[in-house]
């Protein structure tokens, strides 16, 4: 009898310390997701404003988080104020100190085929 109540607690036991391990995985992914998405969105790479949403690829949870994401919008600003627009943007957040820890982002901004506005490209990675 007393080797059988030994056994169900290791057994306890060793149930509760790899659900914890799990739990405790799963929080980490869980807040680099979240401040991914975050400094992406707000300071890295962010949407352009008034800029119609494409395309979007992305390999993990969400778009522009953990992993790959490929956004593509297309805006009818010409080319030149696009790129300023992200060449401010990334001034403004050096400016303020923020340091891209594990996301990186770039954008790409090319002229629309029919020449009347921007394609804009947004790529950004993170934890990858």
């Amino acid at each position: 009898m007393e080797a059988n109540r030994n056994q169900t607690g290791c057994v306890k036991t060793a149930l509760i310390l790899i659900g914890s391990a799990f739990l405790f995985i799963a929080a980490i992914i869980l807040i680099a997701d979240i401040k991914c998405g975050y400094d992406i969105e707000n300071w890295w790479a962010p949407p352009y404003p008034n800029a119609e949403t494409v395309r979007v690829e992305y390999d993990l949870f969400r778009p522009r988080a953990l992993g790959e994401t490929f956004w593509t919008m297309e805006s009818a600003d010409d080319v030149e104020t696009v790129k300023q627009f992200y060449r401010d943007t990334r001034i403004a957040t050096l400016k303020a100190g923020k340091t891209r820890g594990i996301a990186n982002a770039e954008s790409a901004v090319q002229p629309l085929e029919n020449g009347a506005g921007s394609l804009i490209i947004l790529y950004s990675a993170c934890g990858v």
